[in-house]
């Protein structure tokens, strides 16, 4: 009995292997259909037309219609595609009717450039229907519910807006931090700070003095990058135009280390650094 050598053999299951290829390509190619198909019964059996919608306007769906011998799977989708989207064009129409009464009661402002809204500066939902999910201020929150959203919202704007603020205390602070982090760089009067930078410093100096000789977690006082936008803008939109000495604010636009903040005009704009300069004249 002959003995095929290693070699031979190997290459014999590698030509094998080659035959096998196409086949399971195409194997492999039917069952990402019938499983699709399958996504999409299941979907329309659960009347579940947000899945149905995300489905039928997929690349997978054209792939499948553009499959030979699927013409009848291209009608059907058609029909399916139709009822979908108008459920999901009435659901949205619904859910902006319920949440912009919502709104109006809680005496809120409105800016609606759906799937984005904002309500006051610095707080912003983005809603996915498909998803079954919005976006409060790039923080996810698991529903598209208007009266939970709006509880969020209303939660948002306790802790951004409903505590105490002095604007000239705050710019004052902002100064003094930002001459402290220019001297540490060795940098010159009116050169710019990187704006992490001065997030994190201004933060540890709102920190009480039992922190700073501990550092107990539940002493640290909170002050996340929301509330230092919004402080931001409430400054800008007060009376006090500079530092109690005359310096007045600037802020430098950028994209590196950068951090949205809210700038003159009431937009958010990646900010990567301040400056503060004497007012001409001084």
């Amino acid at each position: 009995m002959s003995v095929e050598p290693e070699g031979a053999l190997q290459t014999e299951q590698t030509r094998l292997a080659e035959m096998l290829r196409p086949y399971q390509r195409d194997l492999n190619r039917r069952q990402r259909i019938a499983d699709f198909v399958t996504s999409c019964m299941r979907s329309a059996e659960r009347d579940d037309f947000f899945q149905l919608y995300e489905l039928l306007h997929s690349r997978m769906c054209s792939d499948v219609e553009a499959e030979p011998g699927y013409e009848e799977a291209r009608e059907v989708f058609a029909i399916l595609r139709a009822d979908a989207t108008r459920k999901v064009e009435r659901s949205q129409v619904n859910f902006l009717e319920d949440f912009s009464r919502l709104v109006q009661e809680a005496d809120l402002p409105l800016e609606n450039d759906f799937p984005r809204l904002r309500l006051l500066k610095g707080i912003e939902l983005e809603v996915s229907f498909t998803e079954k999910r919005t976006m409060l201020n790039g923080r996810p929150l698991k529903t598209v519910d208007p009266q939970r959203l709006l509880r969020a919202v209303l939660a948002l704007k306790r802790r951004l807006y409903d505590r105490p603020f002095e604007p000239q205390g705050f710019i004052d602070g902002l100064f003094a931090v930002y001459q402290k982090v220019n001297h540490a760089a060795g940098r010159h009067e009116a050169d710019p700070a990187p704006i992490q930078t001065m997030y994190l410093e201004y933060t540890l100096s709102l920190q009480p003095r039992s922190f700073l000789q501990d550092m107990a977690k539940n002493k640290f006082r909170e002050y996340d990058a929301d509330q230092f936008a919004v402080d931001f803008w409430r400054y800008f939109s007060s009376d006090v135009a500079a530092t109690s000495d005359g310096r007045v604010l600037r802020l430098s636009s950028g994209r590196q280390n950068a951090m949205w903040l809210i700038d003159t005009s009431g937009e958010r704009r990646r900010i990567s650094s301040l400056s503060f300069h004497r007012e001409s004249g001084q």
